[in-house]
């Protein structure tokens, strides 16, 4: 929010369009995070393999992977597409470094959206302990 136009254009440039169909795995849990994804239309479900399988759907407009490229890190579940034509814009690693290194207030934007992503994740599992007492699923 409050971003200049152009610079969320530019930002949007890096990414390129995928389409999934209903049963293709996006990735698969503790594999290497190689790209970011934005969900633009569809269907995807995130699945924590070891915890049983537990599942939380992914809203359109909501970005997944960016965590884990930035930081380098591996993924933190498993994804499944669940509608046929469901389509993604895609960040990938090659494309978040020369972002990084060509483009540093674009980058800025990535790093942004982690900032708040994670912010709003901590304050979930904050929220859900002192409501319940106990650790969300």
């Amino acid at each position: 929010p409050g971003e200049d136009v152009t610079l969320v254009e530019k930002f949007l440039s890096y990414f390129t369009r995928e389409i999934y169909n209903n049963g293709d795995t996006l990735w698969k849990q503790d594999t290497m995070s190689d790209s970011a994804k934005l969900l633009v239309c569809g269907q995807l479900v995130s699945m924590l393999e070891n915890e049983t399988g537990t599942t939380e759907p992914i809203s359109i407009g909501n970005m997944i992977g960016e965590s884990g490229l930035v930081q380098k890190t591996n993924r933190n579940s498993t994804v499944y597409v669940l509608k046929d034509n469901t389509v993604l814009y895609s960040l990938s690693r090659q494309a978040w470094e020369t972002m990084k290194e060509n483009d540093p207030k674009c980058a800025h934007l990535l790093y942004a959206i982690v900032v708040r992503y994670l912010t709003h994740r901590v304050q979930h599992v904050s929220n859900r302990i002192f409501e319940t007492r106990c650790l969300p699923i």
